[in-house]
């Protein structure tokens, strides 16, 4: 991922309220969120129908609750229209003609990212160079539902390490949706959700780990530092990437390109399945899953309505009640034109998501043994009595030894999908542990200078 120059943008403002008070009185840390551009060259060029596509999810929605065949026939006919509209773009870019969106006139797009930092950091010792944990969300889900997870793991010995969280929300997921509203125009990409990642790492995360306030707009670093990066990682942190569902898959291609820039990473129930891994019977169930998040509900009177239904969803039934209020007040947001709360990742993004990931399911699962051994991997994978993944049971069980070295796996009990988000104590004391595994032969860092 080579340095550019491009004309600055118009820059937006933050789309939600900063959240000025203290995180939590009982943590030494404090919360500011931060804007950072998405790589600007898109693998897919604009595609025309996505609108369309809204408008008939639109209609679906105000259909009576009775109309039952007409709701099924409109989730169907478009969840199809988004499988060809995948292998379109797959045979396009086989033979050569893809049409990348790099034209630097195109709307940009936006990351948003919520920032963890411990106070009075400089005056503090410390056992590891810049500890630093970056977050990266399942699908649909937003940056503030992990703060149940980071509660928990600052509760722990080695949470008490950690200097520095990020977590983000991909450019049609959370505030960044609404950041991209109007421009997010494209078949959904994993590379390009990979490369925002990286653009981030060797473009705009700080070089050095401080309490001052930082601009919301991150500035880029210096070339210089960018080369640095890209030689030899980070001077003064030590990253763990951590990766729920398909924020996992987005992590393992950067980690296997990049490797210098992180220590360990910790992948939890990621969607990588072997090439023709699933029979004609559990592609028909995948398939519902995206029919189920196209005809997902997106509007409700107020958030205490919303908190009602997601309660009483097999989707998000399960989640810990502090995960699924952050969730439900974070993740949603009103709109004044229609007096309703909506989600903030629209549903017709989520199912193109997941009708897009087939093709990069598999060639991630290709890529996970070449990943360098020195970057350890803590894979954390649901109940084996839920399937121990996504997966079927024998391919989850194939999966989290795909590469032996510098690796482990962990199922944690009475969980299924959505581990950080049900069990977050639980999910702490896994990552916990993997900072004490990751840092075991690191030489503790006394003091700041």
């Amino acid at each position: 991922m080579a340095p550019f120059k491009l004309d600055t943008p118009n820059r937006p403002s933050l789309p939600s309220p900063p959240r000025v008070e203290i995180l939590w009185n009982d943590f030494p840390y404090k919360l500011s969120t931060h804007i950072v551009e998405a790589f600007p060259f898109r693998a897919c060029p604009e595609f025309e129908y996505l609108q369309d596509t809204k408008e008939a999810h639109a209609r679906m929605q105000a259909l009576a609750v009775d109309a039952k065949q007409m709701r099924i026939k409109i989730v169907r006919e478009n969840t199809q229209a988004m499988f060809r509209w995948q292998e379109q773009s797959v045979n396009s870019t086989r033979q050569g003609n893809s049409n990348a969106a790099s034209d630097p006139s195109q709307p940009r797009l936006w990351i948003c990212l919520n920032r963890y930092v411990k106070n009075d950091i400089e005056r503090l010792p410390r056992k590891t160079q810049g500890l630093t944990l970056f977050l990266a969300n399942a699908l649909g889900m937003n940056k503030e539902a992990w703060e149940p997870f980071i509660r928990c793991l600052f509760k722990t010995h080695p949470g008490k390490d950690i200097d520095e969280i990020w977590a983000w929300e991909p450019v049609d997921s959370g505030d960044s949706a609404l950041l991209n509203a109007g421009n997010l125009k494209y078949l959904s990409n994993w590379s390009d959700l990979t490369n925002d990642l990286l653009h981030f790492f060797l473009h705009y995360m700080p070089s050095r780990i401080t309490s001052d306030q930082l601009p919301v707009h991150l500035p880029r670093v210096s070339s210089f530092e960018y080369e640095n990066r890209v030689k030899h990682g980070f001077a003064e942190r030590r990253i763990i990437v951590i990766g729920h569902s398909y924020g996992g898959s987005i992590c393992v291609p950067a980690c296997y390109t990049h490797p210098q820039l992180f220590t360990a990473l910790v992948l939890s129930d990621p969607p990588i399945i072997r090439r023709g891994g699933l029979n004609n019977k559990e592609k028909q169930t995948v398939k519902s899953f995206i029919q189920a998040s196209f005809a997902r509900r997106d509007g409700w009177k107020t958030r205490e309505e919303a908190l009602a239904a997601f309660q009483h969803s097999s989707y998000s039934g399960t989640w810990h009640p502090d995960a699924l209020k952050q969730f439900v007040d974070h993740g949603l947001y009103f709109r004044p034109d229609t007096g309703l709360v909506h989600l903030k990742m629209h549903p017709v993004y989520e199912a193109l998501n997941m009708a897009c990931a087939w093709g990069a399911m598999s060639n991630i699962y290709d890529i996970v043994p070449d990943i360098s051994e020195k970057l350890y991997i803590k894979w954390v994978m649901p109940d084996e009595k839920n399937g121990g993944g996504l997966d079927v049971p024998s391919g989850n069980k194939l999966l989290v030894k795909r590469r032996p070295g510098n690796t482990t796996h962990v199922n944690v009990a009475d969980t299924s999908h959505h581990i950080p988000l049900e069990k977050p104590n639980e999910y702490a004391r896994e990552v916990a542990n993997t900072i004490e595994q990751a840092f075991a032969t690191q030489v503790p860092v006394l003091a700041r200078m």
